[in-house]
């Protein structure tokens, strides 16, 4: 299975989870990659088995509008039936932004497998439990 994980930080937290989840899938024996979403298009991408997608919550409650949104929004057409991990982190509010994005990314027919948020900087604590969420996960 060819795994795939595409994302944007800010900060650097949803990267830390990131990287704890590409950790995990190369642990697992998974064919994977690591990109940073603006070293990739959705052409790029589009075969993969598995795709993690990662975003931070932006003002607005909303996926990063410059580089994420224009991948995302070229990726829809390839998500109908493909099983996606959703990831990021938030600094305010109650992650409301992830659960808008997901309903946006079950409109394009995937098929949501997990949803990992975390308030802030995620602890080690928090990057293991993330790790071997996605070893379950793929398992």
């Amino acid at each position: 299975m060819k795994a795939k994980v595409i994302y944007w930080t800010g900060s650097g937290n949803t990267q830390m989870m990131a990287d704890s989840i590409f950790e995990a899938l190369e642990d697992a024996g998974l064919e994977t990659e690591i990109h940073y979403v603006s070293d990739v298009s959705a052409e790029d991408v589009k075969d993969a088995d598995m795709l993690f997608l990662g975003c931070p919550s932006m003002s607005g409650e909303d996926v990063e509008e410059y580089e994420f949104r224009p991948f995302f929004d070229d990726l829809k057409p390839y998500l109908d039936g493909k099983p996606v991990v959703m990831f990021g982190s938030y600094d305010w509010g109650d992650g409301e932004w992830m659960d808008s994005w997901k309903e946006e990314m079950t409109e394009t027919g995937a098929i949501i497998k997990d949803t990992y948020i975390f308030q802030w900087e995620p602890s080690d604590e928090t990057l293991k439990e993330v790790y071997e969420k996605v070893k379950v996960l793929v398992a």
